[in-house]
């Protein structure tokens, strides 16, 4: 459902981390935060190329003064302003998500975390400790959970109409990466490549 009312006298001062020029993701973040006059994107540390953050960001609308070259610049200086951030999106790769949400989470940040908000449980629960103690929210962008299907088979579990449940099977079918990931976005080379991925964790 698409609503156009406001709900808010001014949206929520809000930045983002990662998700620069060619993201998919930061895209996506930017496309729906904006929907509904909820959020306006103030700030950014958008790549870690400091040149690159700043053209990007100002071809975003922003002040460049406000294109941070990492995430620890950026809460730091928007804490010094009166009209700092208040949020931030964290649209960087797996294996950063857990050092920047609680460096948010201590500047006294609401978070909107890309998935998987951590690699282990403690470290989920940690962050979930910072939030609460500092009256953060703190959420993860588990989109696939709205789905019709997934509902009613959470629905169905509920019920006890599938008995004890022992095993989950789960297929996800999509066709857009049905090509060398190289030739469709380059920007997608840390999601999908095994290899790729497992470097940036070493």
């Amino acid at each position: 459902m698409f609503n156009e009312e406001r709900h808010f006298e001014q949206p929520i001062r809000w930045a983002m981390v990662g998700g620069g020029r060619g993201s998919q993701i930061g895209y996506s973040h930017r496309n729906a935060a904006q929907r509904d006059g909820l959020f306006k994107l103030v700030a950014g540390a958008f790549d870690l190329d400091a040149e690159r953050c700043r053209d990007f960001g100002v071809n975003l609308g922003l002040d460049p003064e406000r294109c941070y070259s990492s995430y620890k610049e950026l809460f730091a200086q928007e804490a010094q302003r009166e009209d700092g951030i208040q949020a931030v999106s964290i649209a960087t790769p797996n294996s950063t998500h857990y050092e920047i949400c609680k460096a948010a989470l201590e500047a006294k940040l609401h978070v909107v975390c890309e998935k998987p908000i951590t690699f282990t449980t403690e470290e989920a629960e940690e962050l979930k400790t910072i939030a609460a103690q500092n009256n953060c929210v703190i959420g993860v962008m588990y989109g696939y959970t709205g789905f019709p299907m997934v509902q009613q088979a959470r629905e169905m579990v509920q019920r006890g109409d599938l008995g004890e449940i022992r095993v989950i099977n789960m297929q996800f079918a999509h066709g857009f990466h049905n090509e060398e990931y190289e030739k469709n976005d380059p920007g997608l080379k840390w999601r999908v490549s095994l290899k790729y991925r497992v470097q940036l964790m070493c």
